[in-house]
């Protein structure tokens, strides 16, 4: 698998990008995507094989349910054959019919550890519905364990624990936008009067309202174009 992942390098220093796109020729997916986290509040796109695996992570990012933010969070795999069934509608009512019209019928997602520690998940997609082989489960696993190798010889995440964004963003920079959705985060804390996760609630909460990415959002708030009033925020 490692040999598979330097192919896609090419001679390059081997990142995030190239294990995407070795998950996508071992795993026979149509995608691929990688995230990462500095620490829970903190989520990045590290890379994406093409637009509707980047479509997918926003609307994770976004919408706050997926298979990628499972996975990540309770460091088990999640396999879904067919994400347009009942369950996995039920499942993610708002995340799976957004996966559905974007064309990924099944998802799998596979979390990235380094002992206890999650660092993130990586995320593929079919087209068409139906499972994984246990072959292509292990070698998901393996590229995870791939990746994860590559993080830490990036030094990511920092050893010292510190909570500054330094080396938080491994394996070719920050995700497009995320940088600007935590500093919009913190204007709307002040605007509102409110914690930063009651602030980031009511960011995700217009965006999905008003059907724009939270990162177009965020830009907004960043540029001063849109402020947040306390009667925007709904009473707990």
């Amino acid at each position: 698998m490692w040999a598979l992942v330097s192919g896609c390098a090419d001679g390059e220093t081997v990142s995030a990008a190239h294990v995407c796109r070795a998950a996508v020729v071992a795993v026979e997916v149509d995608g691929a995507g990688l995230s990462v986290a500095a620490r829970p509040d903190r989520r990045q796109r590290a890379h994406a094989t093409d637009a509707v695996a980047a479509l997918l992570d926003e609307q994770q990012f976004t919408l706050g349910e997926g298979p990628g933010i499972e996975a990540g969070a309770s460091g088990g795999q999640v396999l879904v054959a067919d994400v347009s069934a009942p369950a996995g509608a039920s499942r993610w009512p708002m995340f799976a019919p957004v996966a559905t019209a974007a064309g990924a019928r099944a998802v799998f997602a596979f979390p990235l550890q380094a002992g206890a520690i999650r660092l993130g998940a990586l995320t593929l997609y079919r087209a068409k519905p139906g499972p994984l082989t246990g072959e292509q489960v292990a070698d998901a696993v393996t590229l995870c364990r791939t990746a994860v190798a590559v993080m830490l010889a990036a030094g990511w995440p920092p050893l010292n624990g510190a909570g500054s964004d330094q080396g938080a963003w491994p394996l070719g920079g920050p995700g497009e936008g995320r940088i600007e959705v935590y500093q919009a985060t913190g204007m709307v804390a002040v605007q509102l009067g409110v914690g930063l996760q009651d602030a980031f609630a009511a960011l995700r909460a217009r965006a999905f309202s008003e059907g724009v990415p939270l990162a177009r959002l965020a830009r907004q708030v960043v540029d001063r174009r849109l402020r947040f009033h306390p009667d925007d925020f709904p009473d707990s």
